[in-house]
């Protein structure tokens, strides 16, 4: 056992001991060298990518809603999805406006968020597909009932 950690030190020191600094190439870029990507292309590359499935998400919350425009409980989620989806847009579209922002970071939260709402989204609509909504009548006054089983309120008889 003394024999290998022996052999094993003199490897690693001959290892070491012969090894030649490193240096750090030229930074002048050579002419045939590719050009960094500006700021505004990258801006560009990151909207485009990213526009079009916040707008379908966008979409996707406001056919539920159309579904469903009197279920309080189904509005009550849209709004909170809402609320969160304009405040990760008005974040992202702030930080590609900044001069100072940094773009990979805003290319993964925005990344995360789509990944995020296609989750939120499918629940709700998931949500929305198991709810059904009666209409129920008592002399002149109707009234709608929304649930996953609704039942008419006393007194009131289904439609």
């Amino acid at each position: 056992m003394k024999t290998r950690s022996a052999f094993l030190v003199v490897v690693i020191s001959l290892l070491l001991g012969n090894t030649n600094p490193v240096f750090a190439e030229d930074p002048t870029p050579s002419p045939t060298a590719p050009t960094a990507i500006s700021r505004a292309d990258q801006v560009t590359f990151i909207q485009g990518k990213y526009n079009p499935i916040f707008d379908a998400e966008y979409a996707r919350i406001m056919a539920v809603k159309k579904k469903h425009p009197v279920d309080s409980y189904i509005l009550l989620n849209i709004d909170i999805i809402l609320k969160d989806y304009n405040e990760v847009r008005r974040v992202i579209d702030a930080s590609m406006l900044s001069a100072t922002s940094d773009l990979d970071a805003m290319d993964s939260y925005a990344d995360e968020e789509t990944g995020e709402f296609q989750v939120t989204i499918t629940n709700l609509e998931q949500l929305a597909n198991s709810r059904t909504t009666i209409t129920c009548v008592k002399a002149k006054k109707s009234k709608k009932v929304s649930g996953a089983k609704p039942k008419c309120p006393t007194g009131y008889k289904k439609k």
